[in-house]
């Protein structure tokens, strides 16, 4: 399985003929059932807004208590198979600055083939703390912040749903799509020791990788496998 953070495609294709025989003892016949054929299917995720994501470009002569405009990705289906898909933040750089650099606020969307809604919002990231329908795993990694935000040193790595290394995780059909929106800060409170840390700069993007729809596909991917939400949520998409 090939992992890109713009395009990941798979096609599975397959062909063939159903038979059945029977013979006994004193007679003997033969059918053979007409032939079935099994058209190849596309896995494809498509996003919105990858190329332009790195916080090296959205980030510029911050200062404490700045906060950048907002970022919106949007990760879509556009295969004809259900497809399993899992973010992963890669923070590189910036072993200092990335203490005071955090996520100010962070809310997912879940949308239809025509940008209605199948599932409400959830803005899980408030004012750089946990919110939304689960604060409570968000409000533990910023308690281990220095500055009490979701600061980037704890945010990389994190894995609240035991989805290692990924912090993202959904289900998606074909047309369905996650739209996500951040924007970062600098920590208000950060003081000279982290001026002008140009020779060390953080940087960030979202790398996402798919899968099809299938235990054995995903432990390509990672260890977790909680098919009874992933399939709630299939069932939401309709």
């Amino acid at each position: 399985m090939k992992k890109k953070v713009f395009i990941l495609t798979l096609a599975l294709a397959a062909t063939a003929l159903l038979a059945m025989a029977w013979t006994g003892a004193w007679f003997s016949g033969t059918k053979t059932s007409t032939g079935e054929t099994f058209t190849a299917g596309t896995l494809k995720l498509d996003g919105e807004g990858f190329t332009t994501f790195d916080l090296g470009d959205i980030v510029s002569n911050m200062a404490p208590g700045d906060l950048t405009k907002d970022a919106t990705i949007t990760i879509k289906n556009s295969g004809s198979l259900p497809l399993v898909w899992l973010g992963d933040w890669e923070i590189t750089g910036g072993n200092k600055l990335r203490q005071a650099i955090y996520i100010d606020y962070a809310k997912m969307e879940f949308l239809k083939p025509d940008n209605t809604s199948w599932l409400d919002s959830d803005e899980f990231i408030k004012n750089g703390r946990g919110s939304g329908n689960w604060p409570t795993e968000y409000n533990n990694i910023a308690d281990l912040n220095k500055f009490h935000v979701v600061g980037l040193d704890v945010w990389d790595g994190f894995t609240g749903m035991n989805t290692q290394p990924y912090q993202h995780v959904g289900i998606l059909k074909p047309g369905y799509s996650y739209k996500l929106t951040v924007r970062f800060g600098f920590a208000k409170d950060a003081g000279n020791e982290y001026q002008g840390d140009v020779v060390d700069p953080v940087n960030i993007r979202l790398r996402v990788d798919a899968t099809q729809a299938n235990s054995e596909a995903l432990k390509m991917l990672t260890s977790w496998s909680d098919w009874a939400w992933l399939n709630g949520l299939l069932a939401l998409q309709h």
